[in-house]
């Protein structure tokens, strides 16, 4: 799946930083309930040369835990994106972690992923 080191990277513009870009993707996006994680995803516009790279947000609120297991869900989080970042290319993703986000390991989040990429191989996403 990694076809670079620079696959794995995690540059500021795969970032959605901006509360107007949240809000474009949850008012466009479709909803998948991947159990510890929910994932709201819309589709960048396109450009001349294909389609853009993906951008992640991330919302970990407090009923997650301290500050220390946030960050942690959010590190894992960053690290599972980066990696897959390729193949999720023309989205944009907006991740909210659930509390149980917080007990479990980084390879059942990591599967929660790869269930999102089969599912969006079986048909594509819609407003």
């Amino acid at each position: 799946m990694l076809s670079s080191p620079l696959a794995c990277a995690f540059p500021a513009a795969a970032r959605l930083r901006a509360s107007a870009e949240f809000r474009r993707v949850h008012a466009e996006g479709r909803f998948v309930d991947l159990g510890p994680v929910v994932v709201r995803l819309a589709p960048r516009p396109s450009s001349p040369t294909g389609p853009l790279p993906a951008r992640l947000g991330l919302s970990v609120s407090r009923r997650v835990g301290n500050a220390v297991v946030r960050n942690r869900v959010k590190r894992r989080l960053r690290e599972i994106f980066r990696c897959r970042r390729t193949a999720l290319a023309g989205l944009d993703l907006v991740v909210s972690a659930r509390p149980a986000a917080a007990s479990v390991s980084f390879e059942v989040l990591s599967h929660a992923f790869d269930e999102l990429s089969r599912r969006l191989g079986d048909r594509e996403p819609r407003p």
